[in-house]
């Protein structure tokens, strides 16, 4: 029997409890530190406008948190298939608080809220519909909402170099040859508009579709940036895709040792690569105690947490259970979709992506141990974090 198998029909004791008693009050703990952190940096008096920004970081990382835990999804999933049409339309909720911000800030745009509204629908529209055999209906379905956040901010009369249009035209093509490179057999359980959903989300974020509203002072977690997060849970929730993600902070023995060994190796084997490239260029840099350890939880939640449940909760684990890729192949083909996704990520892209590509590698190796992407995510933080400390270059 395989070590997929064993670790599917016999789950990682991370992945048995993610309610326990401890797991809530890490979460809790997290909760309150980033709320903490988001008053602290605000700078002013929380009343009238400050307080208003505040509410909604707070609102948006308790659903985070919140809509990672397995009996919520559960609900999520039975509600979806009760009240398919109202589910649908939850996601839009992020609109009011939108709506009202804007407004105090005098920059809401019509074009902006229409935009948004679409870009936050057809993912949860076509994830509820969204059913195992592939139909000819789902094709068209599909690379519309694939489509939109590729095309619409040309709304907002933004331009577009010829690099970035290739790399858009390159990311619509993936659900084409999702159809292309997979046989009869898999189209059967090819779940295709999900995929299509998870594209569509990620795309969002990946080509800064939505309109740029900042709410966060840390560079890439604007408003819908934060308020993406739990949609993108709903999303995986209300599609029943969420279940083996596994998803908890109790920290056990075994996995601070899995955390620990797979970083070290990953060190040793990127380490020398990046400094005979080039890549990376030693420049220590010694930030305060607390610096540091803000550093390390805002990179944690913000960037490892989402890009880890996006590439091996769910791309890894769709091509190792779905598509039924043996082991060794899902972990390549996510480990280098992780890594094309940095293609963006100027200068040395080259680079970039082979180090990203190790790095999703050992990532993966992590998450496969443990079935718990919070592990991974603690490897992946790490990475970004010491990268960010010790070099001039930094994985992210």
């Amino acid at each position: 029997m395989t070590q997929a198998r064993l670790a599917l029909e016999h789950p990682a004791p991370e992945l048995q409890a993610p309610t326990h008693g401890l797991d809530w009050a890490i979460r809790a703990a997290i909760w309150v530190a980033l709320v903490a952190l988001f008053a602290q940096q605000l700078g002013e008096p929380l009343n009238g406008p400050a307080a208003f920004p505040l509410l909604l970081f707070a609102v948006f990382a308790g659903g985070f948190l919140l809509a990672s835990v397995a009996p919520v999804a559960r609900a999520l999933r039975h509600a979806a298939q009760v009240e398919p049409v109202g589910l649908s339309l939850a996601p839009l909720i992020v609109l009011a608080p939108f709506i009202l911000y804007a407004q105090m800030n005098g920059a809401l745009e019509a074009t902006d809220l229409l935009t948004s509204g679409i870009l936050l629908y057809l993912p949860s529209a076509i994830a509820i519909i969204n059913t195992p055999r592939f139909q000819r209906g789902d094709l068209l379905l599909g690379l519309i909402t694939v489509a939109a956040p590729l095309v619409l901010p040309l709304t907002r009369n933004e331009t577009i170099d010829p690099s970035d249009a290739a790399l858009r035209a390159g990311a619509f093509l993936i659900p084409l040859a999702l159809l292309a490179l997979t046989s009869r057999e898999q189209k059967r359980n090819l779940n295709f508009l999900f995929v299509c959903a998870v594209l569509s989300i990620w795309y969002a974020v990946e080509f800064e579709a939505f309109p740029d509203f900042p709410l966060f002072l840390m560079e890439g977690a604007g408003y819908f940036q934060v308020a993406l997060l739990p949609v993108f849970l709903f999303l995986l929730a209300v599609s029943g895709q969420f279940q083996g993600i596994g998803l908890s902070f109790r920290p056990t023995a075994r996995g601070v040792s899995i955390v620990a060994s797979n970083l070290i190796l990953l060190a040793v084997v990127s380490v020398p690569v990046g400094l005979f490239s080039g890549f990376l260029v030693p420049a220590f840099a010694a930030p305060a105690p607390l610096e540091a350890g803000i550093s390390l939880l805002t990179g944690f939640v913000f960037v490892a947490l989402p890009e880890e449940i996006l590439f091996r909760g769910t791309i890894f684990r769709y091509l190792e259970q779905t598509l039924r890729l043996p082991q060794a192949s899902a972990i390549v083909v996510s480990s280098v979709i992780f890594g094309l996704a940095h293609l963006n990520n100027p200068p040395e892209i080259g680079w970039y992506f082979v180090l990203a590509t190790v790095a999703g590698i050992f990532y993966a190796r992590t998450y496969i141990a443990t079935r718990n992407v919070a592990t991974s995510a603690a490897v992946h933080a790490l990475v970004n974090w010491l990268w960010a400390l010790a070099f001039s270059g930094a994985l992210r």
